[in-house]
């Protein structure tokens, strides 16, 4: 190797002078080059390309390299919203061409990660992406409080259980001339979704939930939900089972950074407050490690394994406990694991199990319609549901002027949606819900009767969604006090019905009853 060195030093030393530069510079351009194919392809394979460009701002966050921020439709998130998004981004397009002037964009943001032990499951995210884009395309083509501004729809994502908030916020707070008046959607109740929204509100900008329903969520300012709170869908479901029911085995996750499931706890446990009524047994079981940021795929993996352990391990206990309601306080991912569990378990006895609204997120599938067709009954609180207004004449005669308002808003939902996704799924009620919480945002931001107007005066706009301006959305009227100063529950809409559903081993999820807050149970 000297000799060699040698060699080349002498040959180049004899080129001329002007040879010798076009020379050196072919080395450094080679060495360049040689870095960067080297450089390129080990990053490629640790952290896909995301996207800076126009409307899209997708940055990567974390060890693992996933991709989070918002896109006009640009960057596909994932493989299975593909055909979602790029709907999205033909509207988007059009907008912009037509309305330069007049138009304002509102974000969808969602916890969305390719990673199994993700709580919002992709089936969840694109019925939200379709619902939200039925609310624009409806909005951009009839009047909702005005027919301008003209909406532009941004999706966001805020990565495996919403542990990039950070970075994704900061773009929205950082919206150089994007027109952002609105942040909606959110998925779940979780400590990252928490941070996002009072980050958001801590910069004027507002902030409408669709499906979360943890009651931390009841009274921040700049902030609204079309969905009813914990307390509320708690309330719901015990009334449902009370009678039937005057002993509950609860079944518990420990995981404190998920608010919905403790506020689930919480609301579980009023089942003693009930008279005659007790909880006889408690199962715990702790999510906290399963869902921590920054493990891989292997950690993640032995956690879900352990989780999936202790939840199998509860079928004895709960068995012995009969007769007794299973009140339980999870993810519908871990429900999953426990309706399986009891396919060959305590088979003298029919489990009946109850819980909130996140088993909407739980995935449809051979193994769980084989649980649901045997001796275990799910029944849930959920927040909407397609069949749910030719249900409630049959349940309550005193709200009818509210059920026919919530029948019509579901009736201009489902012939919109139905025109953009012929024969789309409905029956977990996602789709409805992104559709009500983008149409209220749009609402919100017509009534500043502004082309361009800026987040606080949407901020503004809170109060008057109630009356004449409710919202008619296709879970029912959405009406809000916004009222943060001498309410608790500013945040929440005013009298939101809820259905209480039952999982059949058909893959239909089936309505039983529409609950409306303070109800009594039905007689019969």
């Amino acid at each position: 190797m000297p000799r060699l060195i040698s060699s080349v030093r002498s040959y180049v030393g004899h080129l001329p002078v002007v040879a010798r530069r076009v020379l050196a510079a072919v080395c450094v351009l080679a060495l360049g080059a040689a870095g960067y194919a080297v450089y390129v392809p080990v990053h490629d394979l640790l952290h896909k390309p995301c996207l800076r460009e126009g409307a899209s701002t997708v940055t990567h966050h974390g060890s693992n390299g996933e991709c989070v921020g918002f896109t006009d439709g640009s960057y596909v998130f994932h493989p299975s919203l593909r055909d979602a998004e790029a709907a999205v981004r033909k509207e988007n397009r059009q907008v912009v061409k037509d309305h330069a002037g007049n138009y304002v964009s509102v974000v969808l943001m969602l916890p969305i990660s390719a990673d199994k032990g993700s709580i919002l499951s992709m089936p969840n995210a694109v019925e939200q992406i379709e619902g939200a884009f039925t609310a624009q395309r409806y909005a951009n083509r009839d009047n909702v409080e005005g027919i301008t501004p003209y909406i532009q729809l941004l999706i966001g994502s805020d990565g495996y259980q919403a542990n990039g908030w950070q970075t994704a916020v900061s773009a929205i707070e950082d919206d150089h001339g994007r027109h952002i008046a609105a942040v909606t959607g959110f998925g779940v109740s979780l400590a990252g979704t928490e941070g996002a929204i009072r980050s958001l509100a801590a910069h004027n900008i507002p902030a409408f939930g669709a499906t979360l329903t943890s009651d931390n969520y009841d009274n921040i300012k700049g902030f609204v939900r079309a969905s009813p709170s914990n307390v509320e869908n708690m309330a719901a479901a015990l009334s449902y089972v009370e009678s039937d029911y005057r002993r509950a085995v609860l079944v518990e996750d420990g995981n404190a950074g998920d608010s919905y499931d403790v506020t689930l706890v919480s609301g579980f446990k009023k089942f003693s407050a009930i008279p005659g009524h007790r909880i006889v047994g408690v199962e715990p079981y702790d999510t906290t490690e399963r869902d921590r940021d920054g493990q891989s795929a292997e950690e993640r993996r032995r956690h879900q394994t352990e989780v999936a352990t202790r939840i199998s391990q509860m079928t004895v206990n709960i068995c012995a406990a009969q007769p007794a309601v299973v009140l339980f306080a999870g993810r519908g991912q871990d429900l999953g694991v426990l309706v399986h569990a009891f396919s060959n378990t305590c088979l003298d006895k029919q489990i009946r199990i109850v819980s909130g609204d996140d088993v909407s997120n739980l995935p449809d599938s051979s193994q769980l319609r084989a649980g649901l067709g045997g001796h275990v009954t799910v029944d849930y609180a959920a927040v909407a549901h397609p069949d749910e207004w030719s249900a409630a004449a049959a349940h309550d005669q005193g709200h009818a002027a509210a059920e026919a308002q919530g029948a019509q808003g579901f009736r201009t939902f489902n012939t919109a949606f139905q025109q953009l996704f012929p024969g789309g799924y409905l029956g977990d009620g996602n789709a409805m819900m992104a559709y009500d919480a983008t149409l209220t945002a749009i609402s919100a931001i017509r009534l500043t009767e502004q082309q361009q107007p800026q987040p606080d005066a949407v901020v503004n706009e809170l109060g008057a969604l109630q009356g004449a301006h409710k919202v008619l959305g296709a879970s029912g009227p959405i009406q809000f006090t916004a009222n943060y100063q001498t309410s608790r529950t500013g945040s929440n809409p005013v009298s939101k019905p809820m259905p209480i559903i039952r999982l059949t081993p058909q893959g239909t999820p089936q309505v039983r009853a529409l609950k409306w807050p303070g109800q009594a149970p039905p007689v019969g």
